[in-house]
């Protein structure tokens, strides 16, 4: 992985937010380099106004050694797509959202809508933000819209058949993911490996008639009732999913240095004190991991002298050595992280980090056995774990 400087960062930045958010760190540079004179005459013309106009003038302070406390932004490409990229294991799912390294900045709906339009002879009459609607929704289990945008016919075959082709683990198991279903259950259920709760309510619409000014007026009302099938758990899913990396990377990015020093004086310790609160916490979690295979740092809060035989302390310290030198705060909205320019390293490295130790977990067949209360196992395309680990523009 490249690393750049705070300032580079914020150059960066500026250029992401006037447009050029899907080239390469190379690109955007030069273009920074090349309007640096003319930066105040190009706010106009930004994608994000608001933003490139808060990054000029942070650069403007950078240079004056100004303290500017200005956050810059870096997004996952393509979310969803990396997530079920991860859980299967497609080499192929995943260098289309750039969790594999292809040498340049990648961007799925583009390439897509190329081979297509390819495929179908240029004849495919749609806009890109189309094709992202129906690519987006079709990953998260919809029918309907890519039928809104493509219609019934020949274009939703070709549709199908690049999404089948070019993205085939992330599709397949899309498809999968929808038969986990439970018919008429009143909710589907399971735990994240921080324990986090997932609970997911079937909702379905109820119509019944009220009196208005003495007339009957009909009204609908969503109610939690069963269904035969549904097709929101590959969304519910591949969200819960998205939460957890959103937690996962807080805690291991803004961690308490006193706390981390703490864990690592403790590391040698044998106790294994089960009866308290905080010892059944730790049980869990450790439960979770040798089920998942993924640690979540949420076990720091739990540790001590007393309970620390409980626990592998190895696997602990790999957890630690693989977060930051320094603790430092993060903003999130979804899979967009705002963070000061000095940890900019810092913030990619815990993405790609957090997303190669799914690719090498269980956390798929841990989710699917307790949404169907039994034991499942699902046999992955390939390990890309360690692939991973040399992305470029996962967090661009």
């Amino acid at each position: 992985m490249k690393e750049f400087t705070a300032l580079e960062y914020i150059k960066i930045d500026v250029a992401s937010n006037y447009g050029l958010d899907k080239e390469t760190w190379e690109t955007r540079l030069d273009w920074f380099a090349k309007h640096e004179e003319d930066l105040d005459k190009l706010i106009s013309s930004a994608e994000e106004p608001a933003l490139y106009f808060a990054g000029v003038q942070a650069y403007k302070d950078a240079l004056e050694a100004i303290p500017s406390g200005y956050p810059v932004s870096f997004d996952a490409t393509t979310s969803g797509l990396q997530i079920l990229a991860c859980l299967i294991g497609c080499k192929l799912s995943a260098l289309r959202c750039n969790l594999i390294d292809t040498g340049s900045r990648e961007d799925a709906y583009t390439s897509l809508y190329k081979d297509l339009c390819l495929l179908t002879g240029g004849n495919a009459k749609i806009e890109r933000k189309d094709l992202k609607r129906a690519i987006m929704t079709s990953l998260y289990g919809s029918t309907k819209v890519p039928i809104q945008v493509f219609g019934e016919g020949e274009l939703l075959a070709a549709f199908y058949q690049i999404m089948e082709e070019k993205i085939p683990g992330a599709w397949e198991l899309n498809k999968a993911l929808k038969e986990l279903w439970n018919p008429y259950a009143l909710s589907h259920d399971w735990v994240m490996s921080d324990n986090f709760h997932v609970h997911v309510k079937v909702m379905g619409k109820e119509d019944h008639f009220v009196q208005f000014l003495d007339e009957p007026v009909e009204v609908t009302t969503s109610v939690n009732v069963g269904s035969k099938e549904g097709l929101s758990l590959p969304a519910n899913i591949t969200h819960s999913v998205d939460g957890y990396v959103v937690r996962e990377i807080t805690r291991r990015c803004d961690f308490s240095k006193e706390q981390i020093t703490y864990i690592i004086s403790l590391l040698n310790m044998k106790g294994k004190s089960d009866t308290r609160k905080k010892d059944k916490m730790v049980i869990k979690l450790w439960g979770h991991y040798k089920n998942s295979g993924m640690l979540s740092a949420r076990i720091f809060d739990y540790l001590d002298e007393k309970n620390m035989g409980l626990v592998n302390s190895v696997v602990i310290g790999i957890l630690i050595q693989s977060m930051p030198n320094k603790p430092f705060q993060v903003i999130s909205i979804h899979d967009c992280f705002r963070v000061l320019p000095a940890y900019g390293n810092d913030i990619r490295k815990q993405y790609i980090q957090i997303m190669s130790e799914i690719a090498g977990s269980n956390l798929l067949s841990f989710i699917a056995s307790q949404i169907k209360g039994k034991i499942l196992t699902v046999t992955k395309m390939g390990d890309i774990s360690k692939d991973i680990l040399n992305s470029e523009y996962a967090l661009s």
